[in-house]
């Protein structure tokens, strides 16, 4: 299984938008796609406009077809654009010894 782990930075009075966009757009769309095991929406306790999207998926080649795919290319550009920051980290899960 692979995770990724997105931070955006929201453009001042866009937070709501961001919140509103991922629960009601982006939820929906990734749920349905092969291979798709969670997402969560984090944000930062005591911080303004510092938030995290967790994606979890069985391989980072079905992860990519989540990228290719219709719902993705429809919603992440908006997400995009309600932020002044995108980064992103990707991790593979370990598995516990003698799996």
């Amino acid at each position: 299984m692979i995770e990724l782990h997105i931070y955006l930075e929201p453009h001042d009075g866009k937070e709501k938008e961001l919140e509103a966009l991922y629960w009601n757009e982006y939820v929906p769309g990734i749920r349905i796609q092969q291979g798709f095991q969670r997402t969560t929406l984090l944000k930062k306790r005591d911080a303004l406009r510092e938030y995290q999207i967790d994606i979890a998926f069985d391989s980072e080649a079905l992860r990519l077809k989540w990228v290719d795919s219709r719902e993705h290319t429809e919603v992440w550009p908006r997400i995009a654009a309600l932020c002044q920051r995108v980064s992103w980290a990707g991790f593979d899960t370990v598995p516990e010894a003698g799996s």
